[in-house]
C-alpha cells in the first residue's frame, strides 16, 4: 500500500481525536450538564485540530508516493498535531471526572497474578490521568511529598503502588497493555534483585552514569516483564504510543530515566523473536508477517527517515562503557530475575487467529472459546461408535467452552484492529469521496466504540467464567 506508514500514523492521531470526543460526550449527569459550556470549548478545540489535519488527509488520499521531504514534513506535522492533542488532554482536569472501568481493575489484577505470591503487591490502584502518559508511582509517598510542602506530616506506613491511565484510553483495552509495564515497577523485589545481579557491570560506571543505568535497567526489566505476560500485544501498544508521542527524532532520544524508545522496542522484538511468540498476519504489511515485526518496522522506518535530516541533541546521557554489555546482561538474567509464575508458550498462541477472525471480526465475544476441530473429532468418534470412558471425557472437554485469558483477548484485539479496523479506516479517510472529515472521524469513532465494547464485554465474560470455575 502506498504511504502505509504515514496513513497508519495519521489514523492513530485521528483515533485519539475520536476518543477524546467520545470522552467529552459521555452520557452526562447533573454535574456534567452544568459544565456543558466547558465541554463545548474542548470540542471546538478538537474541531480546530481537525482543520489542521485536512491537508494531510487530502494528500494521503492521492495514490502517489510521498517524496523524502514530504515524508519528513508529514511525520513532523503529525507529531506537532499530536502534541496539541496532548496539551489539550492535560487540561481535562477542567472536565468532570469519571471512575475507572471495573474491567481495567480485572485486567491489572490478572497481571499481578503472574508475579510470584512471595513478592506480589496486594493491589495496584488505577488513576485516570489528565496527561497523555502511562506512569507508576507510590501514591502514599506522592501524597506525603505534596503535604510536606505545607509542613503537614503523614505516615501511611504501607506502599500504595498506583498506575496512571490517560482518560481517553479509559475504554480501550488494547492500550491497557502499557499498564502491564507500569505494574512491573510495582514488583519492587524483582527490580531490587536485578540491580544486585547487575552490580558487577554497574561498578564500572562513574556515579552519575550508574544512577542512569539503574533507572534504564528497571525500564528494560518492565518492558520484558510486559512482553513475557502479553507477548506481541505489548510491543504493538508501546510502538503506537512511541509513534504518536515522539517528536522529530524523539524515538532515538534517551533521558536520564529512560533509554531511547527504538532501543527498548528492539530489545522487546528480539526477545519475542527468540521465544517464537508471534501473532501472524494474513497478508504482509511493511514487509512484516506478524504483529510485533509490523510495529517494529513501522518505528524503524520512521527513525531511518529522521536520521537523514535531524541531528540529535548532544546533551543525551552518555554512560562511560559499552551499553551492549549492559543490555546483554539484563537479557541473560531476565527469565531468572522475573521468574513469573506463568510463562507464555508458542502453543498458547495457537487460537489467537481463530479468536480474531472467527469471532471478533463477526462481532462475537471471546470471553470463552470452543475448539471446533476438537468438537468435530468428538462427533466423528461417536458416529463411528467408538465410545469409551476416555472418549467420553474427551467429548466433554471438546464441547466445553474454556475461558479465554486476558492476554489472549488483547492479542486477538490487536490482530482484529490491524486486519479489519486499519483497512476500513484507510478507505474511509484516504479514498476519493467528498464526505467531510468531521463525518469520517465520527464514523471511525463508531467503529472504535464497537471494538472497545466487544473487548470490554469479552473481559467481563472471561472474569465471569473464572468465577464460575472457582465455585
Amino acid at each position: 500500500m502506498v504511504n502505509y506508514l504515514e496513513k497508519l500514523f495519521c489514523v492513530e492521531i485521528l483515533e485519539k481525536i475520536s476518543r477524546m470526543q467520545r470522552f467529552l460526550c459521555l452520557e452526562p449527569d447533573v454535574s456534567r450538564r452544568q459544565g456543558s459550556e466547558v465541554i463545548n470549548i474542548f470540542l471546538k478545540a478538537l474541531d480546530a485540530i481537525l482543520i489542521n489535519l485536512r491537508p494531510i488527509v487530502s494528500r494521503l488520499s492521492q495514490e502517489v508516493p510521498l517524496g523524502m521531504w514530504e515524508k519528513l514534513a508529514t511525520v513532523r506535522r503529525l507529531s506537532d498535531i499530536f502534541k496539541s492533542i496532548d496539551n489539550l488532554h492535560s487540561q481535562l482536569q477542567f472536565v468532570y471526572g469519571i471512575w475507572v472501568r471495573p474491567e481495567a481493575h480485572v485486567f491489572v489484577k490478572s497481571v499481578l497474578e503472574f508475579i510470584p505470591s512471595s513478592r506480589r503487591p496486594g493491589k495496584v490502584n488505577i488513576i485516570l490521568s489528565n496527561m497523555y502518559s502511562f506512569l507508576e508511582t507510590d501514591l502514599s509517598s506522592y501524597v506525603e511529598d505534596v503535604l510536606s510542602a505545607t509542613d503537614v506530616h503523614v505516615d501511611f506506613q504501607d506502599q500504595s503502588p498506583s498506575v496512571f491511565l490517560p482518560k481517553i484510553e479509559r475504554d480501550n483495552p488494547l492500550n491497557w497493555a502499557i499498564l502491564v509495564h507500569e505494574c512491573g515497577h510495582a514488583d519492587f523485589q524483582g527490580n531490587s534483585r536485578l540491580h544486585e545481579q547487575l552490580e558487577s557491570i554497574l561498578a564500572q560506571a562513574d556515579a552519575p552514569s550508574k544512577k542512569i543505568l539503574q533507572r534504564w535497567a528497571e525500564e528494560i526489566y518492565c518492558d520484558l516483564f510486559a512482553a513475557q505476560i502479553l507477548g506481541p500485544a505489548y510491543l504493538a501498544s508501546f510502538a503506537t504510543f512511541a509513534l504518536v508521542v515522539a517528536g522529530g527524532g524523539g524515538s532515538e532520544i534517551s533521558s536520564e530515566t529512560h533509554p531511547a524508545d527504538v532501543v527498548r522496542i528492539s530489545i522487546i522484538h528480539e526477545t519475542l523473536e527468540k521465544s517464537k511468540l508471534k501473532v501472524v498476519l494474513t497478508e504482509p504489511k511493511l514487509d512484516s508477517n506478524d504483529i510485533s515485526s509490523l510495529f517494529y518496522n513501522a518505528l524503524e522506518e520512521r527513525v531511518k527517515l529522521e536520521r537523514q535530516y535531524i541531528r540529535l541533541p548532544l546533551e543525551q546521557p552518555q554512560p562511560q562503557f559499552i551499553l551492549q554489555d549492559f543490555v546483554d546482561a539484563i537479557c541473560e538474567q531476565v527469565e531468572q530475575t522475573i521468574s513469573l509464575s506463568q510463562q507464555l508458550t508458542v502453543k498458547e498462541f495457537a487460537r489467537i487467529d481463530d479468536l480474531a477472525k472467527k469471532r471478533l471480526s463477526k462481532g462475537i465475544l471471546i470471553g470463552s472459546y470452543q475448539n471446533p476441530q476438537l468438537t468435530e473429532s468428538a462427533k466423528g468418534d461417536f458416529s463411528e461408535g467408538r465410545i469409551n470412558s476416555q472418549k467420553l471425557n474427551e467429548a466433554k472437554n471438546a464441547v466445553r467452552e474454556s475461558r479465554v485469558l486476558l492476554w489472549e483477548i488483547v492479542n486477538a484485539g490487536w490482530l482484529h484492529k490491524i486486519e479489519n479496523v486499519y483497512p476500513r479506516a484507510f478507505v474511509l479517510f484516504f479514498d476519493s469521496n467528498d464526505k467531510p472529515l468531521e463525518e469520517k472521524v465520527k464514523s471511525l469513532g463508531e467503529e472504535l466504540e464497537g471494538m472497545d465494547r466487544l473487548l470490554l464485554k469479552s473481559i467481563e465474560s472471561s472474569e465471569v467464567q473464572r468465577l464460575m470455575e472457582e465455585v
